[in-house]
């Protein structure tokens, strides 16, 4: 159910608007990413984060990420 919402979130009003406003073409599709769960709340020499090579609010292009120790996290990421 999750990846089809990502697909499905593609013809989303926010989505739609925000490829007009940065002239992306609506022909390229988006893409999901599937990662298996690693358990990051063992202890303080554990923990879970998420990088990206574009900051995800402004669109830069450099690495953004967050980590944190002893924490359990699911992300489902979304590309356009």
């Amino acid at each position: 159910m999750a990846i089809h919402a990502v697909f499905h979130s593609w013809y989303s009003a926010d989505a739609m608007n925000y490829r007009e406003i940065n002239g992306v073409r609506s022909n390229l599709g988006t893409a999901v990413t599937i990662q298996s769960m690693v358990f990051g709340n063992y202890n303080d020499r554990s923990g879970s984060g998420v990088a990206f090579t574009r900051h995800p609010l402004t669109g830069e292009n450099r690495l953004y990420g967050q980590f944190l120790i002893n924490s359990e996290v699911v992300f489902i990421c979304s590309h356009f």
